[in-house]
């Protein structure tokens, strides 16, 4: 039962949250109640036009000079 409840609450802060969003940027309800946390994230990139992070590699040239 405890989980339940913890289940609703943040089910309702969430759907609140997606209330601030204009209505063309929201989430459909259907996958606000049935759709899972990953699905909502990849919809919401989508429609604000977010890339996926690629990693950025830095490289650091030292000379053997700089050592020592």
């Amino acid at each position: 039962m405890p989980w339940t409840i913890t289940y609703v609450i943040r089910k309702r802060q969430q759907v609140a949250s997606f209330m601030e969003l204009p209505k063309e940027k929201r989430p459909p309800d259907l996958m606000i109640w049935w759709g899972n946390t990953e699905e909502i994230e990849s919809w919401l990139d989508r429609v604000y036009g977010k890339r996926p992070k690629r990693e950025e590699q830095v490289t650091f040239i030292i000379s053997d000079d700089d050592i020592g």
